[in-house]
């Protein structure tokens, strides 16, 4: 299933993104004509090559100062030999057209390609200090700082699709009264995740730490929230999400914890945190400890997968245990 925009937000320069799902904090109509560039995926250019034809650096020589419609984006330009393969940059979140292209280089031997939640993926532009050259400007900087604490800084998912009985997809409506509407839902396990994080640490002096925990809700704990026969709405969710967030989680199991300060791909073996079937639900939390106006950044988590073979995977796991989260 293609991966559609979510949200735009404050002229285009940053945006989240989730698979299959109608969840919407649009904090600007005035954006949503950047909706026409909903599915964003892989590019390839040369080093110094301006992917997009409306492109220039920026007279500091650091960014690459984009035309978005009638918007300015700014990209860290970063040396070819410094990047990852697999992991998406900014170019890529914004431009490419291959959707699959991620799920593809990254799919661990063992493993075939599943649908699965994306809710960790957003990626958002700089808007550094030297290009607010009028009020307006300055206006729109102050509030894309504050939306970017607001959207970016904290990133939480689930493991487990809950798709109800009438669409069989995950997904959240507009309306207030289907957000209440009441649904009988079916969990859809996934066995391992990856994740890409660009986190540009070569184009900056310092970054935002960066600390991914994984949390498992045992089926007790849900139906603390919950009910048992898993009949709930939008808003029952929401508000249970809610309430495990205000307690920082103490609900829950910790059963992961990575801190991320180098970009690259990393796994979630969501086999291994469950594998004993403890667990109703598990959440993983990507937090950064702030989130500067002028730092760019992108996060892709469209890449979910089921094990086919488990001597290959568990090889392969072996082989790539570095890139675990534990």
């Amino acid at each position: 299933m293609r991966k559609v925009l979510l949200t735009t937000v404050l002229l285009g320069v940053m945006f989240t993104v989730s698979a299959c799902s109608g969840n919407k904090d649009v904090v600007s109509d005035e954006s949503s004509e950047l909706l026409a560039k909903p599915e964003v995926k892989q590019a390839a250019t040369k080093e110094g090559e301006s992917f997009n034809d409306n492109s220039e650096t920026d007279e500091t020589g650091k960014y690459e100062k984009i035309q978005y419609g009638i918007y300015e984006l700014y990209f860290p330009i970063i040396k070819e030999s410094d990047k990852i393969r697999g992991v998406e940059y900014l170019y890529d979140a914004y431009f490419a057209e291959n959707v699959n292209v991620h799920k593809s280089i990254n799919r661990p031997e063992g493993t075939s390609s599943v649908e699965g939640n994306t809710k960790l993926s957003c990626c958002a532009a700089a808007f550094p200090e030297f290009a607010v050259d009028s009020e307006v400007k300055q206006i729109t900087r102050d509030e894309m700082a504050e939306s970017k604490n607001e959207l970016i800084k904290t990133r939480v998912a689930s493991a487990y699709r809950e798709s109800d009985e009438e669409t069989n997809v995950s997904y959240e409506r507009d309306e207030e009264a289907d957000r209440n509407k009441k649904m009988k839902h079916e969990f859809k396990h996934v066995d391992v995740q990856a994740v890409s994080f660009a986190l540009y640490e070569s184009f900056y002096e310092t970054i935002p730490n960066l600390t991914v925990n994984v949390y498992g809700m045992s089926y007790s704990t849900w139906n603390k929230y919950m009910p048992e026969d898993d009949v709930y709405s939008i808003n029952d969710t929401k508000a249970m999400m809610s309430a495990l967030a205000e307690n920082n989680y103490s609900d829950c199991d910790k059963l992961a914890s990575r801190k991320i300060d180098k970009s690259g791909v990393y796994y979630m073996d969501y086999s291994e945190y469950n594998k004993d079937n403890r667990y109703k639900q598990l959440f993983i939390v990507a937090e950064f400890d702030e989130m500067p106006v002028d730092y760019a950044v992108a996060i892709n988590d469209d890449m979910n997968y089921n094990i086919s073979n488990s001597q290959d995977y568990a090889k392969w796991k072996e082989d790539n245990k570095d890139k675990f989260i534990e």
